[in-house]
């Protein structure tokens, strides 16, 4: 008989287990750092936190780092495992095995480690490792089990030895707690003082200690202690007391006046608070990837966890609050509803029960899930298999010929709907339990929207936008018309929406409304600024939006309030395209992920924007492609190296959405810091400003810092060559300028000469003009005595001719014979021709001596001839300067032609005039 109740009790415990997939409250954002993602061992013994927010971590393979870009791996130089590890200044110290020293950043930004061994003197340090480093009065403690050594900055000296389990400054001491002993502080000869007042602790191993307010907080394995000059029990909660035994305390830390965290061995870390006396758990059920907690450190509101498998990192206080399903059963979450105590959840797997943080599934309600909608105080389900409704927590069928979309309610006809569907719509009426297909929508519809009482708009999930006209309350249209989006908008995806009773249509890019007059769409105006922004919920005068670009959240009311939910703040979990965010009371939000769900306290956030770090960013590290420069002053690179740069950023964990760079000079540049690095290729040289801006949860700049460098020119562009250049230039400058005097001062000869050979020509010209004038004055005169002289000797043979016919008449034949001699020596008188050969010579220079050159045979009284023809002077003109008759001339010129052997075409006073 018992074999039947075991069965039955295994039976039942699988029931369970099929039926209710598992139990877990709502957490904080928890963010896994896993030994892939730092590429380090999975151990991980302490971890502490500088001011800025970079994160050290003791790893079994060395220093650990992570500034929030990046992280990076430091071995030490023997290669031992670190166990320690303490921020103190600029420098971080580590201890480890018969080892420790001190890790600082050079000129370049690289981590350098010192080792404090060789201060130790003469000292012999024994199999020591050390676990534990703090700063007292200025000096460096380093604890291993057996001893405690002292930093003073310049030596390194052995303090006590003595087994101890934990260092804490408390009260301007040093104490130390002693294995079983209880607690002891250093007297100012480092000589051990036992604390008063704490007998209790006597026998007992005490874990680990912290401060809060006034009081000393002691953990020992099984119970909690609080000593302020006497000592008493932090607490009986025998819960609490069996959850430490359970789970075994490994550290404490004091997060406020009345809040611990209990980090553990077993059981990952308690979040304990006094106040009101209860606690939560994070372990691996609920996010963390280990439930062993080997240090823990807090900064800017986020608890960092080293553990024995990877780092977490809790945002404990956040205002968001997360359900993961990590089985992967519960699937996307499309939608979710509050009904009658009981949040529903619809995924992609069926749909869900979510209460007293117990997730169960409905029976008969696996498979994919739409909608969730509450009509006149029922729940209706949109479902891949058809429509239902809830009832008793289970589903009663509506339909099921098709899956659906939606449910939505026909305006002013009361408890009727139509259900938009993969095949059409249907019009449904619970009250008369009817259910018909409207013929004239015979297409998918995701979703409906009411224009008026008679007209409807419809989406289809691919061909966009359908607006149809009915009768008779939505039972028989009247037409179907598709409408385009402007400019071919793309209509896939399309969606519509009511804003302030105005038809909104989003195509995932662009809003429009309709606009009734045109029967058209157009720009939505006042929603312009709200571009790749979807909305989600009208939540009484305001709105949620989801950016389909970036996948943050917005809640806006257009006017003054402005919230944005980075991506960031949700894990980057939104369901894309299929984003679902409901109210539940007055500000919580709940916004349906792709691996469970997450809760706003919308109140809290906005309480928090003004409240919110925001980490400053800075440059670590600057290389070319053969170097690491000083960064203590503006780096100068050589251009041969600039054609590759790596900036290497500083960007520390914080409410950031994503940090920025911007590059002013030669070149601008701008984008995102991916990976903590920058990489600039192929810039101009010159001068060069990098802004670094930190990007805040509003979406404003935050945080800025500026790195300035500069690459140098080319040789061929150096200052030397510069000025080799200006030489040449100036060179030139002067050459040309030479040249041009040169040249200059050869056109100003050239201008002289022209002008002087002008000038002479001029001259020239006035005295041949004179000399022609001469000449003309000579020809007119020669002409003009030779005419006198021809006619005065035509006139003397004519008296000579009269005489000769009466000479007889003549009584004194002597003297007639007398006067007829001298009237032919008169005209045959030499001293005349001497004065026309003078003359004649004067005008034609050469003449006689070029004519006899050319007939030396000419007598003078032919040369006589030839001068008188040269004159142009006719036989008539000739014959009195000769003494002859024209005849005579005529025949003498005959002869003339016949000693010059000229032909008989030839013209004679022509030919002398020409040639001679």
């Amino acid at each position: 008989m018992e074999f039947p109740k075991i069965k039955i009790i295994a039976i039942l415990l699988f029931v369970f287990q099929v039926n209710g997939l598992r139990s877990q409250q709502l957490n904080p954002p928890i963010h896994n750092y896993s030994s892939t993602t730092y590429n380090a061992a999975s151990q991980n013994w302490d971890i502490d936190v500088d001011n800025e927010g970079v994160i050290y971590a003791a790893n079994n393979q060395g220093l650990l780092v992570f500034d929030g870009q990046s992280w990076e791996l430091f071995p030490l130089p023997n290669g031992s495992i670190i166990r320690s590890v303490f921020v103190e200044g600029d420098r971080i110290y580590t201890g480890s095995y018969k080892e420790f020293g001190f890790w600082k950043r050079d000129v370049t930004g690289e981590l350098v480690y010192t080792s404090l061994i060789p201060k130790l003197g003469k000292h012999a340090m024994q199999s020591e490792e050390f676990w534990e480093i703090l700063s007292f009065k200025g000096d460096i403690y380093f604890r291993s089990f057996g001893a405690i050594y002292k930093y003073d900055h310049k030596v390194i000296q052995p303090v006590q030895n003595v087994v101890s389990n934990k260092m804490m400054v408390y009260k301007d001491r040093l104490l130390l707690a002693v294995r079983k002993e209880g607690l002891h502080f250093l007297d100012e000869n480092n000589e051990l003082q036992k604390l008063p007042n704490q007998n209790a602790l006597n026998g007992k191993i005490i874990i680990d200690m912290a401060i809060q307010g006034e009081d000393l907080l002691i953990g020992t394995r099984e119970q909690l202690f609080k000593y302020n000059d006497e000592l008493s029990v932090l607490n009986n909660d025998s819960q609490l007391l069996e959850e430490l035994k359970r789970s075994e305390l490994n550290h404490i830390m004091a997060l406020d006046h009345k809040r611990l965290l209990l980090g553990t061995v077993k059981n990952g870390v308690i979040n304990y608070d006094r106040r009101n006396n209860n606690y939560t758990i994070f372990n691996r059920n609920n996010g963390l990837q280990n439930n062993t907690v080997l240090g823990f450190v807090e900064k800017y509101g986020n608890i960092w966890l080293s553990l024995d498998n990877g780092i977490d990192r809790i945002e404990l206080d956040s205002p968001i609050k997360f359900y993961t399903d990590d089985t992967g059963e519960l699937g996307a979450v499309y939608d979710l509803a509050f009904y009658k105590n009981k949040m529903f959840l619809a995924s992609n797997t069926g749909v869900y029960t979510f209460k007293d943080n117990r997730l169960e599934i409905i029976d008969g309600a696996e498979g994919h899930t739409w909608n969730l909608e509450i009509l006149n105080d029922t729940l209706y389900v949109n479902h891949n298999k058809g429509t239902y409704f809830v009832k008793a927590d289970q589903l009663e069928p509506v339909e099921t010929t098709t899956g659906s979309f939606k449910i939505s309610e026909i305006p002013s006809v009361s408890h009727q709907y139509l259900i938009s569907s993969y095949t059409g719509i249907r019009n449904y009426s619970p009250n008369r339990d009817s259910i018909y297909e409207l013929d004239s929508l015979n297409f998918p519809v995701k979703n409906i929207v009411f224009e008026n009482e008679s007209t409807l708009w419809a989406a289809h999930p691919y061909e966009g936008l359908f607006r149809a006209g009915f009768k008779d309350k939505f039972k028989e249209s009247t037409f179907v018309e598709k409408i385009d989006i402007p400019d071919g908008g793309n209509s896939i995806n399309t969606d519509i929406f009511k804003i302030n009773n105005q038809l909104a249509i989003f195509n995932g890019d662009h809003w429009f409304k309709y606009n009734s007059f045109k029967d058209s769409l157009q720009v939505f105006e006042e929603l312009k600024p709200f571009r790749k922004h979807k909305m989600l919920l009208k939540d009484g005068n305001s709105y949620w939006f989801s950016n389909t670009s970036n996948n943050s959240l917005k809640y806006t009311d257009f006017d003054s309030k402005n919230i944005i939910v980075a991506p960031g703040s949700l894990n980057n979990r939104l369901v894309k395209n299929y984003e679902k965010i409901v109210k539940n009371r007055d500000s919580l939000y709940y916004v349906a992920l792709n691996d469970g769900f997450a809760r706003i306290n919308l109140n809290k956030f906005i309480k928090n924007i003004d409240q919110v770090y925001v980490s400053k960013p800075r440059v670590k590290g600057f290389s070319d492609m053969e170097r690491r420069y000083d960064l203590s002053r503006t780096p100068v690179i050589p251009y041969k190296s600039s054609r590759d740069l790596n900036i290497y950023t500083s960007f520390p964990v914080s409410e950031a959405m994503e940090l920025r760079y911007r590059l002013k000079g030669e070149d601008t540049l701008s984008g995102e810091v991916k990976n903590g690095v920058i990489n600039l290729q192929n810039l101009n040289h010159g001068e060069y400003e990098l802004e670094l801006l930190a990007i805040g949860p509003q979406a404003q700049i935050a945080q800025k810092s500026n790195f300035d460098f500069t690459i140098r020119p080319p040789w061929y562009l150096s200052s030397l060559m510069k000025l080799v250049y200006i030489l040449i230039i100036l060179s030139l400058i002067v050459l040309v300028y030479w040249f041009n005097q040169l040249k200059l001062k050869k056109h100003q000869l050239l201008l002289e000469e022209k002008f002087e050979k002008e000038h002479q020509e001029r001259l020239n010209n006035l005295e041949k003009e004179r000399l022609m004038n001469q000449i003309n004055l000579k020809r007119k005169e020669l002409a003009n005595t030779t005419m006198v002289a021809a006619k005065k000797n035509e006139m003397l043979m004519e008296i000579q001719h009269e005489l000769n016919k009466d000479k007889n008449n003549f009584s004194n034949q002597f003297r007639m014979k007398h006067i007829l001699n001298k009237i032919n020596r008169a005209i045959k008188n030499k001293d005349e021709w001497k004065v026309f050969e003078t003359n004649f010579n004067e005008l034609h220079e050469d003449f006689f001596k070029d004519i006899l050159e050319s007939y030396p045979k000419l007598t003078s009284k032919d040369l006589k001839l030839c001068s008188y023809l040269k004159m142009n002077l006719t036989s008539k003109e000739i014959a009195p300067l000769m003494g002859i008759s024209v005849r005579g001339v005529e025949v003498h010129r005959y002869r003339l032609r016949k000693k010059m052997d000229l032909d008989k075409k030839d013209n004679l006073t022509n030919f002398l005039i020409k040639n001679f």
